[in-house]
């Protein structure tokens, strides 16, 4: 029993010291846990008192960078106006270097003009003694200005009276001027009356030349009575008549105011036929419009049946192109071809060969000097020649005893 209750007691003093020994640790524990409550709570406010302090940090850290750049942009004017004062020094200080050189200048002109005014004084004296004798000048040249003053007046008399005189002068120019315009309508009036009188005196020597050909035609009548006169008055009339057609149709082709068609005095016809209306420019090679007009020439030939016919090819003065010398080195090529392409459009046509020939004169034998393109265009031309027959040369001999006697 004893020893069941020290037992006893020793487990309730055992007891007693755990509960004793837990109570210490409970509150050992509770006491540390309201530190770190404390220390939690001391943190947490420290944290946030570090964030506040971090914030006001940040925004000083703004302030103090707007400050820092608000800084440079005044430390970059500042440079700036520190250049511009460094220049402005720069031109200060050479601007003074010019005004000490603009000082040294003036003390030297004053050293100058101190010394010019010491002889300018000296000169004073001296011109002093020349005024005297410049007044004397001054009142001859004052006798002398009276004088031409004098002059003067009687020059501008002289002036009126020139005026006057280029006044009448200008009249009789003006009467001058309309006589000698009246002198030009009595020359015009004069040069219309001598044209009338060689119109007139052509018609007389038509009208004379026609007496001859009568004349000749009964001298013909007389020594050959094989040849009637109704058969040459025929012929002559169907020749003029094909003449005068001819005439007409080659001008509506032209446009020319020349005589296309013209007869010389020895019964010789002469057609002109304008380069245009046969050939192109600068060419022998004739195209349909040549071709007609060669086909009306053909057709007047018909009433010259016992003509013999010369195409005569001619040209103006100026040299072949360049790129037509190697088929026409010169104008005679030209000319001449021309003729021959004529004569055989005209074979074509129907007249016997042996009746024609083809010659080319290039420029050897102008109508008129060449000056313009105008005069030039004149002289590019075709002249078909119809020599008489024998019944003609009867006729020409008739006319002209002098040249059939050989004289």
């Amino acid at each position: 029993m004893a020893q069941r209750g020290w037992v006893t007691t020793a487990l309730m003093i055992l007891l007693v010291l755990i509960a004793g020994a837990g109570a210490y640790f409970y509150w050992s524990l509770n006491d540390e846990l309201s530190q770190m409550t404390s220390a939690y709570e001391e943190t947490l406010a420290g944290a946030r008192q570090g964030q506040q302090a971090l914030a006001d940090l940040q925004a000083e850290q703004e302030r103090l960078r707007q400050q820092l750049l608000r800084a440079q942009e005044r430390l970059e004017q500042r440079t700036t106006s520190a250049d511009q004062l460094e220049t402005e020094l720069n031109d200060t200080r050479r601007n003074l270097t010019g005004a000490r050189q603009q000082i040294i200048d003036l003390e030297r002109r004053i050293e100058t003009l101190k010394k010019d005014l010491a002889v300018a004084e000296t000169l004073a004296s001296d011109r002093g003694e020349q005024l005297a004798h410049s007044q004397e000048q001054v009142a001859e040249l004052t006798a002398r200005r009276q004088d031409l003053e004098a002059s003067l007046a009687t020059a501008r008399e002289e002036q009126t009276r020139a005026r006057a005189q280029a006044d009448e002068l200008e009249d009789t120019l003006e009467t001058a001027r309309a006589e000698l315009d009246q002198t030009r309508g009595q020359v015009e009036q004069r040069k219309a009356a001598l044209d009338e009188v060689a119109a007139e005196r052509q018609s007389v020597a038509e009208q004379y030349r026609q007496a001859r050909e009568q004349l000749a035609l009964q001298q013909v009548r007389s020594q050959n009575a094989s040849e009637t006169i109704a058969e040459l008055e025929a012929r002559l009339q169907r020749e003029q008549s094909a003449m005068n057609d001819l005439q007409a149709r080659l001008q509506a082709l032209s446009n020319e105011k020349q005589t296309l068609v013209s007869r010389l005095e020895d019964g010789t016809t002469v057609i002109k036929l304008p380069e245009k209306i046969v050939f192109d420019s600068g060419s022998a090679r004739i195209g349909e419009s040549g071709r007609q007009t060669l086909q009306l020439l053909a057709n007047a030939l018909e009433s010259f049946p016992d003509h013999t016919i010369s195409v005569q090819g001619h040209s103006d003065s100026r040299p072949i192109s360049r790129r037509l010398q190697f088929r026409y080195p010169t104008n005679w090529e030209l000319s001449a071809s021309r003729a021959a392409s004529a004569v055989r459009v005209l074979r074509d046509t129907g007249i016997a060969a042996e009746r024609m020939q083809a010659v080319g004169y290039a420029d050897t034998r102008p109508l008129v000097e060449e000056t313009n393109d105008a005069s030039r265009r004149m002289n590019r031309r075709i002249e078909v020649l119809l020599y008489p027959d024998e019944l003609q040369v009867k006729v020409d001999s008739a006319l002209n005893p002098e040249s059939a006697d050989g004289t």
